[in-house]
């Protein structure tokens, strides 16, 4: 190679230096640009329209209460002593509670005797008396009857005399035998007041009211053993009036507040789903066993008492315990539903997003919904199974190329200008 002809070829060399420098900065600087101004990007969240078993529910809230309760109240004072039962307590049918100490029943038993004893020997002196006045008036009317002397004429004055004898005489009968009537109430009362000083337990359960202590003195309330009743049926839950009370507890049910509109599809007979918060593992399958006729207002919101008989009776649950309920009150298999997100109401009209695959924008679709449950919504006609609807969209930028999501939901990304 000549001397020339070298430098000729550094200066070509350098020249494609420059000018891929050049090109680079170029490449670099548009880059740059590109990436600080940015694309608009539509991004559009999806969920397929899907078939489902939908279970129209209500839910309500309250508090369990036992069926059937009974308050003992003895019915006689006195002293407690023995007391052999505690709060907490299951006792049997028939099984003593504690004894009443009372010395005055005992001398109302000889009182009442000792005047019951009287009253019979006045009744037998009072028809003694009216068996005489019967001869006597005998005799006035049929006076040649009497003795071996000749007859004699009815004498008027003897006879009228001798009737109104054994009017006085059947009238002392007459009150001798109330008066008896009245002493042998009176002795068979004091004889069951006194059988009152054991006090027992009128039915099995648990005690879960206990106003009685071993030396303490109890009262008559005048009141005998009563039944208590759930407030669905229209009564108080517990009296708390009596010394104690014996709940079953196999009548264990819970009792729930239900908002009035949902009320209308609450019937006796539909199926529950109870839970507890003092027990959040348990949850117990119920029915609607009773619904309350009236409300309760509190401020301006109305609900209503539903009572429901549980399945199965958890020994760990207690009157007065909180639970809420889920009142299944209509099913309705394979129902097509889409998330409640999905759909918007305008003029009166419900419309949902719709996107087609391989479509760059989505399509608004007129549909007829039934039953919202959850964040689910039934869709009655407009729309079929396996379509995308829109959930939500947003927009922002981006340099990348866009991909449409599939399967149960995804992300679609459309480009603007």
């Amino acid at each position: 190679m000549s001397a020339e002809g070298a430098p000729k070829k550094r200066r070509r060399w350098i020249l494609w230096v420059v000018l891929a420098v050049a090109v680079l900065a170029v490449v670099v600087i548009v880059a740059r640009t590109m990436l600080q101004t940015g694309s608009d990007v539509n991004q559009y969240s999806t969920a397929k329209v899907e078939r489902t078993d939908l279970r129209v529910t209500v839910s309500g809230s309250g508090n369990t209460i036992v069926g059937s309760a009974v308050s003992v109240d003895p019915g006689i004072s006195g002293t407690v002593e023995d007391l052999s039962v505690k709060l907490g307590q299951t006792v049997k049918g028939g099984q003593t509670l504690f004894l009443i100490v009372n010395p005055d029943l005992d001398a109302a038993i000889e009182r009442a005797e000792a005047s019951y004893h009287q009253a019979t020997q006045q009744l037998a002196q009072a028809k003694a008396s009216r068996i005489q006045a019967q001869n006597n008036l005998y005799s006035a009317q049929h006076p040649s009857q009497v003795g071996t002397a000749a007859p004699k004429p009815v004498n008027a004055n003897d006879v009228k005399l001798a009737k109104q004898q054994l009017v006085v005489a059947n009238l002392g009968v007459t009150t001798a035998g109330e008066n008896l009537d009245t002493a042998s109430t009176t002795l068979r009362q004091s004889r069951l007041d006194a059988a009152k000083r054991t006090v027992t337990a009128p039915l099995s359960g648990m005690v879960t009211l206990l106003n009685a202590q071993n030396g303490r003195t109890v009262g008559s309330s005048g009141s005998s053993n009563s039944s208590v009743q759930s407030a669905a049926s229209g009564t108080s839950a517990s009296s708390g009036s009596g010394v104690v009370e014996i709940s079953d507890m196999s009548t264990l049910r819970a009792s729930v507040q239900i908002n009035e509109v949902d009320l209308v599809n609450v019937k006796v007979g539909q199926k529950a789903s109870v839970t507890f918060d003092a027990l959040p593992s348990a949850s117990v399958s119920g029915t609607v066993s009773a619904i309350s006729p009236t409300g309760t207002n509190t401020s301006g919101v109305v609900t209503y008492e539903v009572d429901l008989t549980l399945s199965s009776i958890d020994g760990r649950l207690r009157p007065g315990m909180s639970c809420s309920a889920e009142i299944e009150t209509a099913l309705k298999p394979g129902s097509l539903v889409v998330p409640s997100s999905a759909v918007t109401s305008a003029s009166g009209k419900t419309h949902v997003q719709v996107l087609d695959i391989g479509a760059t924008a989505p399509r608004q679709v007129e549909v007829t919904t039934g039953a919202t449950v959850g964040t689910s919504t039934e869709i009655l006609s407009g729309l079929t199974e396996g379509q995308y609807v829109v959930t939500g969209s947003s927009t922002g930028t981006t340099g990348t190329t866009g991909t449409q999501g599939r399967g149960g939901g995804g992300v679609f990304r459309m480009f603007g200008g």
